[in-house]
């Protein structure tokens, strides 16, 4: 996290010291879910496995340990799936499998009854959703006094079940925090509430690939066939972009015009899902990229970028194999 803060920090000085010849790219980008799926699971049933517990209440706020809402949770969870319209069909069954105060692994014999009954491939349950609720004084360095706030950890737990298999196909669980204005006057309901649509989105984006707004840079100063290439970037045509770029690159024999060039046309294979070939002319790039250079500085960060989706690509292939690659 501390480098990728710090190359967007460094970055920013680059856009702001080089004349706008830097342009941001800002796209939706598929991403996978942890877990993959044989293409023969097509519909699938959410059920609520969390401990019973009793109605949250509007007018008071609970310190420490809670449990969240079971119903809800389930409810949102299934929401989730179904509008990522990765199955075929989505069942919900929010009545509550067990009546105790307490969470456990369904049996065989469990899944193979409820699969049957709901009449899906896979079983999608929602264990444990605990919260841990604190009061906490924020601090920012530039002011002069804190902020009191309301800290939630949020701790969900999620089991796959396949029927016919002893053992849950996976657990799916995540510690994460939310902070809210402590001013506010928040009750456990509406605190519950927004923790359990946090948890059911978390868990969606585990169980089914999911889209994330990202940014890239591009440069189009330069000469007339950078702009021009801009220009097709900014048309989505990224093929007709790349033929400039690699005009420019081809008539350059050294210099940032010709690194700029090597590094649009790795940007353009990224962009039309050609990781191969990106990591070419990344490779291409960094030979024209002066050490300590602002274009090294620019390529640092876009390298890490790009490294993470190239080792997430072939997972996402998996994944979406079942619409024939139709992302």
């Amino acid at each position: 996290m501390k480098k990728y803060a710090l190359y967007t920090i460094l970055l920013s000085l680059v856009i702001l010291s080089s004349c706008s010849s830097i342009q941001t790219l800002t796209f939706d980008q598929l991403c996978p879910a942890e877990v993959n799926f044989p293409y023969q699971i097509s519909n699938v049933g959410v059920v609520n496995n969390m401990p019973s517990r009793p109605e949250p209440k509007k007018n008071i706020l609970t310190l420490g340990k809670v449990e969240a809402e079971g119903k809800m949770t389930t409810e949102t969870l299934a929401g989730y799936l179904a509008d990522s319209k990765y199955f075929n069909q989505v069942i919900i069954c929010d009545s509550a499998l067990q009546s105790d105060n307490y969470t456990r692994v369904l049996t065989d014999t469990e899944v193979d009854e409820l699969s049957s009954m709901l009449d899906v491939d896979l079983i999608i349950s929602f264990e444990r959703l605990l919260l841990d609720v604190e009061k906490k004084e924020y601090t920012n360095p530039d002011w002069m006094a804190s902020i009191p706030v309301l800290q939630v950890k949020v701790a969900p737990v999620v089991r796959l079940y396949l029927p016919g298999r002893q053992v849950p196909l996976a657990e799916l669980v995540s510690t994460d925090s939310l902070y809210f204005d402590l001013g506010y006057g928040m009750s456990e309901k509406e605190l519950i509430e927004e923790a359990s649509r946090h948890a059911a989105s978390v868990m969606a984006n585990k169980i089914v690939p999911y889209w994330q707004t990202v940014n890239r840079f591009y440069f189009d100063g330069g000469g007339v066939e950078m702009r021009d290439a801009g220009v097709y970037v900014r048309e989505g045509d990224w093929t007709s972009a790349r033929d400039l770029w690699t005009q420019v690159y081809n008539r350059q024999k050294k210099g940032k015009t010709k690194f700029k060039a090597a590094y649009n046309i790795a940007l353009s294979y990224e962009m039309t899902g050609d990781m191969e070939k990106a990591t070419e002319w990344l490779s291409h790039a960094s030979e024209y990229a002066s050490e300590g250079s602002q274009e090294e500085l620019a390529l640092k960060y876009y390298i890490e970028q790009f490294m993470k989706r190239k080792s997430e690509y072939g997972k996402l292939n998996i994944q979406m194999g079942r619409f024939g690659d139709n992302f």
